[in-house]
């Protein structure tokens, strides 16, 4: 289990999932404040918009933003029992390399069954290969794996599921979360991104999931960036 269970009066219920909601639009604020930051600063450092060095830095950027919040909201709160991880055991590290596997066939999976009903999912654009380079995609591997899947991995599943679990119990703070996982992923309009949100809550709440059963963040942030990482060395592989 990530967190003990803690007895939690209607007050104390009401009050974390106000800090769960909190934290998530604060993630957001600060992702975008990431983003602000370094198009203010890549001038001055000589890197121009729209090349590789500027993107990769911008993703750094967005996603140090994104989970800032929870790093703030531990520290202010004095909470560190929130964020369980730890160095991964063979049964835990062979549980995040069979969940990317599982993610994967997961996700082409999903795809098929919407298309079933034509309904074909948002692209996400940063894996959009227009007007790209190769080196992109080569390069936003490490960055799945150090960066996108453990920031987003601290922010939803330690922070807000964390938080979620504490106030209604296990499966309910991975639903919660998950869904709030999902409509991030909102791309675009229509079916497509709907179809889009619904893959994302149900490939996070495996991830939510990874994370209840182990107790140990470290996991499902090495299937999510293992995950991603996939996609873009695919993308890289087949590029041009």
């Amino acid at each position: 289990m990530s967190q003990p269970a803690q007895p939690s009066t209607m007050g104390s219920k009401a009050l974390r999932t106000f800090q769960a909601l909190v934290l998530f639009v604060a993630a957001i604020v600060g992702g975008s404040v990431g983003v602000s930051v370094w198009a203010g600063a890549a001038p001055a450092l000589g890197v121009a918009e729209g090349t590789t060095a500027y993107e990769i830095a911008n993703t750094v950027a967005q996603f140090a933003g994104l989970v800032a919040p929870v790093g703030l909201f531990v520290a202010a709160a004095g909470d560190r029992e929130l964020l369980s991880w730890g160095r991964p055991d063979r049964r835990q590290a062979a549980i995040a390399v069979g969940a990317v596997v599982v993610l994967y066939l997961g996700q082409i999976a999903l795809i098929t069954a919407f298309s079933q009903f034509d309904v074909s999912p948002s692209q996400n654009p940063a894996v959009d290969p227009s007007g790209r380079e190769a080196a992109y995609f080569l390069l936003m591997v490490p960055v799945s794996l150090f960066v996108v899947g453990p920031a987003e991995e601290l922010l939803v599943r330690g922070g807000i599921q964390g938080l979620l679990k504490r106030a209604w119990g296990p499966w309910p703070g991975i639903v919660g979360a998950s869904a709030l996982f999902g409509s991030l992923h909102y791309i675009g309009g229509g079916s497509g991104a709907l179809a889009y949100v619904v893959l994302s809550f149900l490939l996070g709440t495996l991830l939510g999931y990874l994370y209840e059963r182990t107790g140990n963040l470290v996991v499902p942030m090495v299937a999510h960036g293992g995950y991603n990482a996939v996609i873009y060395a695919i993308q890289y592989v087949t590029f041009g």
